[in-house]
């Protein structure tokens, strides 16, 4: 059932929940809902545009978009999140500015909570536990991974490219005479959009296709060098400085999630 569907015939309620299946490469384009809604991955990765900012969103964080705000998403990979629905008129008065969030355990806990109450009927516990997300998307750190999927037909060249080989190492130079733009041009670009130079987005975006292979029992080496690092410790290093978490701590909460969820 469409979002807004479910919506409208639960008008009375505080809180909906869905869950949204997309297979790679879909486009979810720009749409907007009459209440907040809270996107929480389950596994997969998904980029989100808000209000011309883009970020993706990983299983350690959730997004929270405020009622009748413009936004879009798009699947890397297959992609399964759940989705809150917060009804604007309820008790409890949520943030008016969208947040990409920093989940930690409780935060993870309560979001799986609501999902499980949101087909139970309306009571005083679910406002209560409304009033605690509020409070925990406001003292929430910021979590943004900048955007990683490029516009221009050159570089996007080199994105589709390297999703299907991530390990591959053509220098900017090689890919230049690949794509039909000069090394300058090329790395004028890179700046130009992610504010980072093609080694550095190269990384980001090796590392962002680790966190699917991470719900896989292949191991942390296998991983690390089929993505093009040196070893594994290069590997853990990055994905720590970027993730905050080891990919050893990250693969143990996405299986817990996982559980959880299907319970």
């Amino acid at each position: 059932m469409n979002a807004n569907t479910l919506i409208s015939i639960n008008e009375q309620k505080q809180l909906v929940a869905k869950t949204i299946s997309m297979p790679a490469s879909y486009l979810d384009d720009y749409h907007q809902h009459p209440w907040h809604q809270v996107i929480f991955p389950v596994s997969g990765l998904l980029q989100s545009e808000i209000d011309n900012r883009r970020v993706v969103v990983p299983h350690n964080a959730l997004l929270y978009i405020p009622a009748g705000t413009q936004h879009k998403s798009v699947a890397f990979t297959r992609t399964e999140f759940a989705a809150l629905y917060l009804n604007p008129t309820s008790k409890v008065t949520f943030c008016h500015a969208p947040k990409s969030c920093l989940v930690t355990p409780f935060f993870k806990e309560l979001v799986l909570l609501l999902l499980k109450k949101a087909d139970a009927p309306d009571n005083n516990a679910t406002s209560n536990l409304l009033h605690v997300l509020n409070d925990q998307i406001t003292a929430a750190a910021n979590y943004e991974i900048p955007l990683l999927k490029p516009k221009d037909r050159r570089t996007l060249a080199i994105f589709e490219g390297l999703i299907d080989q991530p390990a591959t190492r053509l220098t900017l130079a090689q890919w230049a005479q690949q794509v039909g733009a000069s090394e300058r041009t090329l790395s004028r670009l890179f700046t130009k959009e992610f504010n980072q130079s093609f080694r550095a987005w190269r990384q980001h975006l090796r590392l962002v296709l680790s966190l699917e292979l991470l719900t896989t029992t292949r191991s942390i080496q296998d991983i690390a060098l089929s993505l093009g690092f040196a070893s594994d410790a290069a590997y853990i290093s990055a994905f720590k400085a970027l993730f905050v978490n080891t990919p050893h701590t990250y693969r143990n909460g996405v299986l817990q999630a996982k559980t959880v969820y299907s319970l």
